[in-house]
């Protein structure tokens, strides 16, 4: 029995060698393979999808140690097939194992944006945790941009999307699967982030857009060519390395979806508001001005070090009641002031003055917040979806006439050192 064992081991393993040395798993050459980090989707000119792939291509030798990106567009009349001719005529295979960022262009905001990424939610060849953003403009501009700190657009926007520890949680994320299960969801009302971009020119270097270059690039030693070729509907790929661009890259806003199409926006102080209330409000700052102290008004950064954020729907016969509670403990990271702050220490005690202005500001961007919910008819704070799980004896009642039966409450109450 030993040796039949033994026996069986050295027949896999002879097998597994077999099939190594003959090139059986090699199912995609790995010289032809495009690994790819982020597309962008755009409209062409004939009314078709403009996918545009960017590509990480490794270029490190001795006297560089940076990474070449290179772009290779494809077109098609669906999502898929515009993929699909990118490798047509460049002779590439896309690879999207990689990609982590789907940048969907600003022309797609009448329309309903299923339409484009449900393709990636059914796929397999993508991660259901790849990042989807709206580019307030062309998304392939986003992709043909450097900045001054990463080459590869996609890698510096996933910095300021998944913000590390530390940093304020001031961006609304959103991934391929919370997208699509929060348009077929109940409520159809989805969000994401609004990537608009901030260039670091100085007034003497600014210039025209036609400064930019061909290729779009900012700073960089942009150039075009590789393997796209000019076949079929246009593959061109572009290439740069090189020298970082000056351009960087601010989410702040997020952008709001009903049944897919765009119906508003919310600024930087209302994403905060609505991080709050997600509970992803810890390690955030928050600046309070125009605080009076000593008859001199003065301004504040608080930073939160905790946040517990309470949210619930009442439902009965004369209408709907949603509360939303906030409780905050932060300390004073920073001030404006006229004298010496001899006596400012690690855990100084927050003013009354302070915490009453911080609470009268945080309450009222969350009111606004929920004004906003109640305008554009976009249920991202799922109103609806907890009157359909918690109060369904009251659901075909109100789920024709949500906001109109709505009233609601906030409560906001900061603490910091006693």
């Amino acid at each position: 029995m030993r040796f039949k064992k033994i026996k069986l081991i050295v027949a896999l393993f002879g097998a597994v060698f077999l099939l190594f040395f003959s090139n059986d798993f090699g199912l995609i050459d790995v010289e032809k393979t495009a690994i790819i980090t982020a597309v962008s989707i755009d409209k062409s000119e004939d009314g078709k999808y403009k996918v545009t792939a960017q590509i990480a291509v490794p270029e490190a030798t001795d006297s560089n140690t940076e990474n070449m990106r290179a772009q290779i567009s494809g077109t098609g009349y669906t999502v898929g097939g515009a993929i699909k001719n990118i490798g047509d005529t460049s002779g590439w295979f896309p690879q999207l194992a990689f990609c982590n960022l789907i940048i969907v262009g600003k022309s797609f905001k009448d329309e309903n944006l299923i339409k484009i990424l449900d393709y990636f939610s059914k796929t397999l060849r993508i991660q259901d945790s790849a990042l989807v953003v709206m580019a307030d403009g062309e998304g392939v501009d986003l992709l043909k941009l450097s900045s001054p700190l990463d080459n590869i657009s996609s890698f510096a926007l996933q910095k300021i999307i998944l913000k590390n520890a530390g940093l304020n949680r001031d961006v609304a994320t959103c991934d391929i699967k919370r997208f699509c299960a929060d348009y077929y969801d109940i409520s159809s009302s989805c969000y994401m982030p609004l990537i608009s971009v901030i260039s670091q020119k100085s007034e003497n270097e600014k210039g025209s857009a036609e400064d930019l270059g061909d290729n779009g690039d900012v700073g960089g030693n942009g150039g075009s060519g590789g393997n796209g070729g000019k076949g079929g509907n246009g593959g061109s790929p572009e290439q740069s390395g090189g020298a970082k661009g000056d351009a960087i890259f601010d989410a702040n806003r997020t952008a709001l979806f009903k049944n897919g199409k765009s119906v508003g926006e919310l600024d930087k102080d209302l994403t905060c508001a609505f991080n709050a209330l997600r509970k992803d409000f810890s390690s955030t700052t928050v600046e309070i001005n125009g605080v009076e102290i000593a008859g001199k008004e003065e301004n504040f950064l608080l930073t939160v070090f905790s946040a517990d954020a309470k949210t619930r729907l009442f439902a009965d016969d004369s209408g709907l009641t949603y509360t939303a509670n906030l409780n905050i403990f932060a300390k004073i990271s920073d001030r404006t002031s006229d004298y010496s702050d001899a006596d400012y220490v690690k855990n100084l005690p927050l003013p009354t003055a302070v915490k009453e202005k911080a609470e009268s500001v945080l309450k009222s961007r969350i009111e606004d917040l929920i004004r906003t919910e109640i305008q554009t008819d976009c249920d991202f704070l799922g109103i609806k979806k907890e009157l359909y799980k918690k109060h369904n004896s009251f659901y075909s009642k109100y789920k024709d006439s949500l906001f109109d039966n709505l009233s609601f409450t906030v409560n906001v109450t900061v603490s910091g050192e006693k």
